[in-house]
């Protein structure tokens, strides 16, 4: 979320940027979803998801379906843990370049989802 804002994808507050600190690491560094395809999920949610039971959903959703598909199309998994299988240090630098195009990935493909539908 953060890299969002600070891309100007997305303008959510604090509150918002602090909620998704626990993405990190496969959420909550148990390494099993992706965070970067959960903060997409959620920014998809800023733009297109509801606030009550009579606003249509359908474009949250298919927008979320539509930017896993993709990034499993892309990279085989939306798991944490195989995405960074060839890492022993979870912490190091390489990892962290690594995951970085998976970010990048969302950001390119959210970027177009809440701004083109």
């Amino acid at each position: 979320m953060l890299g969002l804002r600070q891309a100007r994808v997305l303008n959510v507050s604090d509150e918002t940027i602090r909620s998704s600190t626990g993405l990190a690491g496969g959420c909550g560094g148990q390494k099993e979803l992706c965070g970067g395809i959960v903060g997409g999920i959620l920014a998809i949610g800023v733009q297109h998801g509801r606030a009550d039971k009579s606003v249509d959903r359908r474009p949250a959703m298919e927008c979320s379906g539509k930017l896993i598909e993709d990034f499993q199309k892309q990279f085989g998994t939306v798991s944490c843990q195989r995405l960074v299988e060839d890492f022993t240090d979870f912490n190091s630098p390489e990892r962290k370049k690594h995951c970085s195009k998976f970010v990048a990935f969302v950001a390119e493909k959210v970027e177009g989802l809440v701004k083109g539908g």
